[in-house]
C-alpha cells in the first residue's frame, strides 16, 4: 500500500473503486502529478472475464478527483481515504 501523506514513499498510488449502477469495479494506478496537473493513469476494470488489459491514459488531477469524490458521495468503497487521494492529487 502506498502512503500519500509521505511524498517520498512511492511513485504511484493505487485506488480501487467499487462498481456501481452498471459500472465495473476499477483499479486506478496513478503517477505523481506532473506539469499542468497531468497524471498518468493505468486503469484496470475488474469484472469477471475481462481480459482486455489496462487502459493507459493521461488525465487532469481535477478530473480524477471528481471521479473519486463522486464515488465517495455515492457511498462506494474506495481503497484509500479521500484525504490521502486529495493529498496525492495536490488538492
Amino acid at each position: 500500500m502506498t502512503d500519500a501523506t509521505n511524498p517520498g514513499a512511492a511513485d504511484s498510488l493505487s485506488v480501487q473503486v467499487q462498481g456501481g449502477r452498471g459500472e465495473p469495479e476499477r483499479l486506478f494506478v496513478l503517477s505523481r502529478v506532473r506539469d499542468r496537473g497531468a497524471v498518468a493513469v493505468r486503469e484496470f476494470r475488474l469484472s469477471d472475464g475481462d481480459t482486455a488489459g489496462p487502459l493507459e491514459y493521461t488525465s487532469r488531477a481535477s478530473d480524477l478527483l471528481a471521479t473519486f469524490e463522486r464515488a465517495h458521495r455515492e457511498r462506494r468503497r474506495l481503497s484509500e481515504d479521500m484525504y490521502s487521494i486529495r493529498n496525492w492529487l495536490g488538492s
